[in-house]
């Protein structure tokens, strides 16, 4: 379809997407249109077999019978595993961050002994009182 707007020619192309007519709509500069809606597509059918942490379980229409549980694993021998893990986890965790602690503390204390020998040249005794002041408020590493 050709269209034109505003002196620019150009041509249209279908949607390739399969849409309905809604029943809202309205009238507007004396043509009627409507909301065009996709339409749905089906449903996939439901996924009977499910593991989640290494126990099987099933959802859906399946009944026990075929439900596959001889490979599943009892909740209360996988939950250990799960806390072991998030231990190790919370432990590494732990660990970067006090790393990444004891750097930001080095850098602070390099940026207040500069700026401390920078008051000292330019003989800011109160800016020098209270640097030295802010030095012994800081943490040890």
């Amino acid at each position: 379809m050709k269209l034109r707007y505003r002196g620019v020619s150009y041509d249209a192309e279908p949607s390739l997407l399969e849409v309905r007519e809604g029943e809202i709509g309205g009238v507007y500069r004396a043509q009627n249109w409507k909301f065009h809606y996709p339409r749905h597509m089906p449903e996939p059918p439901p996924v009977n077999h499910l593991k989640w942490r290494g126990v099987s379980y099933c959802t859906g229409n399946a009944t026990v019978t075929n439900c596959d549980v001889t490979d599943s694993q009892p909740v209360a021998k996988s939950i250990p595993t799960v806390a072991a893990k998030t231990s190790i986890a919370r432990h590494r965790l732990q660990k970067v961050l006090n790393e990444s602690r004891k750097v930001h503390l080095a850098t602070m204390r390099q940026t207040l002994e500069h700026r401390l020998e920078v008051a000292k040249a330019n003989g800011d005794q109160n800016l020098v009182r209270l640097l030295e002041d802010e030095s012994k408020q800081m943490q040890p590493i």
